[in-house]
């Protein structure tokens, strides 16, 4: 058992080359430091005046807790919202249930808990079904499931009670059922659409794959929750979600300064905002982006890559093309970023194990690279990404002259 431990340890380490010695050291002194800093500024259960601990969670349990009492609609009442998350948390701030109605009814068990108990078994239970749907890909690569303890993506997660862990999963059980099970995979891309727009690239990629029937399949699964919720809900929330709560959320990618949150975001359109870039350019470079990225995806779907090398590849990218986008949304990049390092094993300094290891740390070092003015995480997920198509296009070809 020792031995076996040594040995997978030694796998995990040596994974990024000689750059582990940076990037390694880097984890585990902002991760700990980040929970550390967290717990010191507790007082019962808040960290400060609009925040308790477990951060963006509060949404979830509020949200879940008011619908299953109240109903949808003061859900998607901003100020009656932000009103009751006063009285039930003693928070204040630019709160809002952002997510579709159809994420209520997830979010209506841990609303009837105590946020404790709520807070516990999200962060749990999300670690937990992260790991399970991790873990072939990591056995694929020689590497052990238990590195999804030390992905920096997972440690921000904790820390800000959010979605990574679910729909990071969803996304990797979705791709790795792709061509083996496809009602399974259709289950988890439909599921995804709690938070739509992470999964904005996965009709593009099974479109461009031709996965008719799983196309189909996810169409199914997506209305039936649809309609689910409408039944428990009724129609008025996802009214109210259409015509003001997405406006309200595309608001916040324009604010310029200010705010915590804005530190928070790995985007092109942020970087460039926050830099200080005329207004041409932020306009007109993430849409340039975006543009070549779909085009380098479908590029690489040309050349035979498999459906779930590119589906991996199409969530690097989800992040290159969002205007709105957070470091916490980043647990899969992460682990994308340690299997690209193992699957393609370079000489220990070759540059590819840097690009992967700068794309791994992205999540934790986002927010204190942003205090200091230096916008670098797009430009190392941009190269994990092109790091990747790459890759998968070099193996397509040794494929087709092999």
């Amino acid at each position: 058992m020792l031995a076996r431990f040594r040995r997978e340890l030694w796998a995990l380490l040596t994974a990024f080359g000689v750059y582990g010695l940076i990037f390694w050291p880097v984890t585990a002194w902002y991760g700990p430091n980040l929970i550390a800093k967290e717990v010191s500024t507790l007082s019962d259960l808040k960290v400060n005046a609009s925040t308790v601990i477990g951060r963006d969670f509060v949404n979830i349990w509020h949200g879940g807790g008011e619908a299953a009492r109240h109903g949808a609609q003061a859900v998607y009442d901003r100020e009656a919202y932000r009103a009751t998350l006063k009285e039930a948390a003693d928070v204040s701030g630019i709160y809002a249930f952002s997510y579709p109605p159809h994420m209520l009814m997830l979010a209506a068990p841990f609303g009837l808990l105590s946020y404790p108990a709520a807070l516990a078994l999200w962060s749990l239970g999300g670690l937990a079904f992260f790991w399970i749907a991790a873990r072939p890909w990591l056995h694929e690569v020689g590497l052990p499931s238990w590195s999804v303890l030390l992905l920096p993506g997972a440690i921000i997660n904790l820390w800000a009670g959010h979605f990574g862990f679910l729909i990071g999963g969803l996304a990797l059980l979705g791709f790795w059922h792709a061509e083996r099970a496809p009602t399974r995979s259709a289950a988890a891309f439909a599921l995804m659409t709690v938070k739509p727009h992470l999964g904005l690239l996965v009709p593009v990629v099974l479109l461009a794959k031709m996965r008719w029937r799983l196309i189909w399949l996810t169409g199914v699964g997506t209305l039936a929750l649809v309609l689910v919720s409408v039944a428990v809900l009724g129609h008025g929330a996802w009214t109210a979600w259409f015509s003001s709560t997405l406006a309200f959320q595309l608001s916040l990618t324009s604010q310029t300064a200010g705010a915590e949150f804005i530190l928070m975001m790995p985007t092109v359109k942020r970087a460039l905002t926050s830099i200080g870039a005329v207004p041409a350019l932020v306009t007109g470079v993430p849409l340039v982006v975006a543009l070549v990225t779909v085009a380098l995806l479908l590029f690489i779907v040309k050349r035979s890559a498999p459906v779930r090398q590119v589906g991996l590849a199409s969530q690097v990218a989800t992040i290159l093309i969002l205007p709105y986008a957070f470091h916490y949304d980043l647990v899969i990049t992460s682990l994308i970023a340690l299997l690209t390092a193992k699957r393609w094993r370079s000489r220990w300094y070759m540059p590819d194990r840097l690009i992967c290891g700068a794309a791994f740390v992205v999540p934790l070092v986002q927010v204190p690279l942003a205090k200091l003015g230096w916008w670098l995480s797009p430009v190392a997920i941009g190269a994990l990404f092109l790091l990747l198509c790459w890759r998968l296009t070099t193996d397509a070809v040794g494929r087709v002259d092999g």
